[in-house]
């Protein structure tokens, strides 16, 4: 009998075990597995049933221009408009329903709601820049947020069906009409300019503005020159602006830089800046310094002065600035590199946190060398903590390139000298700067150039003299013969910022330009 019983154990647990391993084996659904692409909500075929109105009145051609139209997305591909992107990326994440409209409030109706106390928003990225939002109101509708519209879509299928996607020129939109292949070949360009200018009206000599220009360039036919008041530029998380802020506290004049997504409201951006100044604050009250610091030396004369911040670039994700500070018996100009997440109080970059530790090595040999040449005594040098993180950009015959600065004085008077770093700035902190048209090119055709930018698509050129932006079309490494455009720039006015784009982010971005304050060049 107790042999039996133990028989019995025996192949019971030799079924446990053979049912386990099969099902780890076998069974996929009962597996965890992370997703790749967070799609699921999207995928299928939707309708734009609606544009939802804000303070920008729609123009009845732009609402022909969408209503009715479908939009599709598969893990592989997102259709809309003649617009297919092959591997886009889903990126979700849930936030409060009430804090988003406060932010965002600028793209949806005054009176808007959503549905739930939170939404999810899927972020859509392809080749690594910013696409479109989505907000996920339920299972059946959806905001499609582009080209500053907010759209209203209704699903019509799970499944793309008949929708081929993987071969666009076999789609058709509904109605028996064929869809036109996005991987036709295109020249369209566009590009943000952004310029910095003396102010003139000011009696301060570190005093600056900045604006943005959009140039575009559709299929070899020049658009209109739109400008901006500020510096707007893209971001993987949308379209952000920089602007300047001056504030009296006390006997101290200070200068401020200030980033936003573009979609928040004015209320907001000044309630964020005053909890980061208050959070900032209470940082510097709790960390204390010590007395030999460069922080208390600056705590203790800084009582009546300015500090001024002019901007010298404009990435996607870091600013390069010039901090200059005067006060009583106290004077320093430092260059900073700034993540923009961090504005206003961001700390300054050190080289290593970029380019490791060949960055370190660059920047020393570099230093020395200026020393060497100056023979600037090491007595002589005021702020040598700050070395790693006293470095910048500057604009050298067509490309970005990084330089370093060195405090000093010399007969009891202040000096600053600057160096050039000899290593390139990485792509985090570039992510192009390809000049098509070489230099000597340049310059035969232009001898006044001081600068040239050229498009990823090589097909135009902006080059900067003196007085001028020109546009030029390029024929294979040289410029046409004449501008096709001509922009007259202000008085020491130099670009600061150029971001491309090509082919089907021309119209996206030129409409979002548009609808956030951009308006036709006079």
């Amino acid at each position: 009998m107790k042999k039996v019983k133990l028989l019995w154990v025996v192949l019971s647990m030799i079924l446990l075990i053979s049912a386990c391993s099969h099902s780890s084996v076998d069974s996929s659904d009962d597996m965890i597995v992370p997703p790749k692409n967070q799609l699921m909500p999207l995928e299928g075929v939707w309708e734009i049933e609606d544009i939802l109105t804000t303070e920008s009145p729609v123009k009845n051609e732009n609402r022909e221009d969408w209503l009715g139209k479908q939009v599709q997305f598969s893990r592989d591909h997102m259709y809309l408009r003649g617009i297919s992107l092959e591997k886009p990326q889903y990126q979700m994440k849930t936030v409060n329903a009430e804090s988003y409209l406060l932010f965002n409030s600028k793209s949806l109706p005054s009176d808007f709601s959503f549905p739930n106390k939170e939404i999810e928003v899927i972020t859509v990225i392809d080749n690594e820049r910013f696409f479109c939002d989505i907000l996920i109101l339920d299972s059946e509708e959806i905001i499609l947020k582009i080209q500053g519209y907010s759209l209203l879509l209704n699903k019509l299928s799970d499944h793309t069906g008949d929708y081929v996607l993987g071969d666009i020129t076999k789609e058709n939109d509904g109605n028996g009409e064929q869809i036109k292949d996005d991987k036709v070949e295109t020249t369209d360009t566009g590009v943000l300019i952004g310029l910095r200018s003396k102010n003139t009206d000011s009696d301060a000599e570190d005093q600056y503005d900045y604006r943005t220009l959009w140039i575009s360039s559709i299929h070899n036919e020049s658009g209109p020159v739109l400008q901006m008041d500020h510096l707007f530029f893209p971001r993987r998380s949308g379209f952000w602006k920089i602007t300047v802020n001056q504030e009296q506290r006390g006997n101290i004049l200070e200068e401020s830089i200030l980033s936003s997504n573009v979609l928040m409201n004015e209320s907001q951006i000044e309630a964020n800046l005053r909890n980061k100044k208050l959070n900032f604050e209470g940082s510097i009250e709790a960390s204390g310094y010590g007395s030999n610091s460069m922080e208390s030396y600056k705590a203790a004369n800084l009582i009546t002065g300015q500090i001024h911040r002019r901007i010298d670039y404009v990435g996607n994700d870091y600013i390069s600035i010039e901090t200059t500070e005067k006060g009583m018996n106290f004077e320093t100009s430092k260059l900073q590199l700034l993540p923009i997440d961090g504005l206003p109080n961001a700390n300054s970059v050190k080289i290593s946190d970029i380019l490791g530790e060949m960055g370190v090595i660059s920047i020393k040999s570099a230093w020395e060398k200026a020393l060497n040449s100056l023979k600037i005594e090491n007595a002589d040098i005021l702020y040598r903590e700050e070395l790693l993180e006293n470095f910048g950009m500057e604009r050298k015959l067509g490309n970005w390139r990084l330089k370093g600065r060195i405090n000093y004085t010399k007969n009891n008077v202040f000096n600053t000298a600057d160096y050039n770093i000899n290593i390139l700035p990485p792509s985090k902190v570039v992510f192009y700067d390809t000049l098509f048209v070489p230099w000597k090119n340049i310059k035969d055709r232009v001898p006044r150039a001081l600068d040239a930018y050229t498009s990823p698509n090589k097909d135009i050129a902006i080059v900067q003299t003196k007085r001028e932006l020109l546009i030029y079309d390029i024929h294979g490494n040289e410029l046409d013969q004449y501008p096709k455009i001509r922009i007259d720039l202000k008085e020491e006015e130099t670009v600061i910022m150029a971001e491309w784009a090509t082919g089907k982010y021309v119209e996206n971005w030129e409409g979002i330009f548009l609808k956030t304050g951009g308006s036709v060049l006079e």
